[in-house]
């Protein structure tokens, strides 16, 4: 154990020389969130979302309506919550359809629906609408953190091969868990504490509350960050080049970065696009953050995200270790 908390001091005490690295890391995702609230404050998409569940006599005409996007739900308590929450314009089902009446944007497709199927009965459903911010906020905060965890232990560890500072500790008693544990753990508290920081910053600036427990937010947010550092160092495992390093993270983040829900929803994508999204830690991750924060869900609630994330920390860690070469 003590030389566990070596590794972890000496690697903490390295990032923290990093000046440039930690200013960085804390005022990116600040520049970012104030940035897209300051271009997308008006928050006005130009096409029309209408949720659609079970048969709808007649759809055929309301799907030819131009601007209107067509999104088809399975689950009636879904639908209805997206019109809530303003994140879906309107919602048909059989002769019924639902409209929030403080939605703009649900306003016109009413009237659209009613020029086009008159017969359908009115539904009113109230909820506040989704800022911008806080709905961009968790994906800004797990961007920034994905790339501290992949490339923040990626290209440390391959440094640390590159230039023999591996082969030296090869000869010592520290085994090889040993090692990844302690570049897990100290990238880990650098991460979540610089997304608390950020969090905390533009929650004060923007009047952010969370709806749910913070606790359950600081919880997901350790496990999606553990995550994705276990995923540098898996690569980092038995990578030697700079270069090969920095193709394979590029991989990997690259998809992340469109498919996670980091800039726009996902919501009405196509079938195959949702299955490569769910099986990207920083998509459960923010999902759950999201969740938690505008709808005040629960552990249950978002149960299924976190044990995702909690098979790829355990899958990837003992990957790594089994494989893991000292020079």
């Amino acid at each position: 154990m003590n030389a566990l908390f070596a590794l972890i001091t000496a690697r903490n005490l390295e990032f923290l020389r990093d000046k440039s690295a930690l200013g960085w890391s804390l005022l990116f995702p600040i520049i970012i969130v104030i940035a897209l609230v300051l271009v997308f404050d008006d928050d006005n998409p130009t096409l029309y979302q209408l949720g659609v569940y079970g048969e709808v006599e007649q759809i055929e005409k309301i799907t030819a309506l131009k601007h209107v996007e067509i999104i088809y739900y399975s689950d009636m308590e879904q639908a209805k919550h997206k019109v809530s929450r303003h994140l879906v314009d309107g919602l048909i089902s059989n002769d019924t359809y639902w409209v929030n009446p403080e939605s703009a944007q649900g306003y016109i497709l009413e009237q659209l629906i009613l020029g086009k199927l008159p017969q359908l009965h009115q539904r009113a459903i109230a909820g506040k609408a989704v800022r911008h911010v806080e709905w961009i906020l968790p994906g800004i905060i797990g961007m920034n953190m994905m790339f501290s965890a992949l490339y923040g232990v990626g290209y440390v560890v391959v440094r640390y091969r590159r230039t023999g500072v591996l082969k030296r500790l090869q000869v010592t008693p520290l085994a090889a868990w040993q090692f990844l544990a302690s570049q897990l753990i100290s990238r880990l508290g650098a991460t979540v504490v610089s997304a608390i920081l950020v969090f905390a910053v533009i929650a004060i600036l923007f009047d952010i509350r969370s709806q749910g427990n913070v606790a359950l937010l600081v919880l997901n947010t350790l496990l999606g960050s553990a995550a994705m550092i276990s995923i540098g160092l898996l690569v980092a495992s038995r990578t030697r080049s700079d270069e090969l390093c920095n193709g394979l993270l590029n991989i990997l983040s690259w998809p992340m970065m469109f498919l996670s829900g980091i800039w726009f929803s996902l919501e009405g994508s196509k079938p195959w696009v949702r299955f490569l999204a769910d099986c990207l830690p920083l998509t459960h991750m923010n999902d759950a953050n999201r969740a938690v924060i505008i709808d005040g869900a629960g552990l249950l609630d978002i149960g299924d995200h976190l044990l995702f994330l909690v098979a790829i920390i355990l899958i990837c860690l003992g990957v790594a270790s089994r494989s893991f070469r000292w020079d």
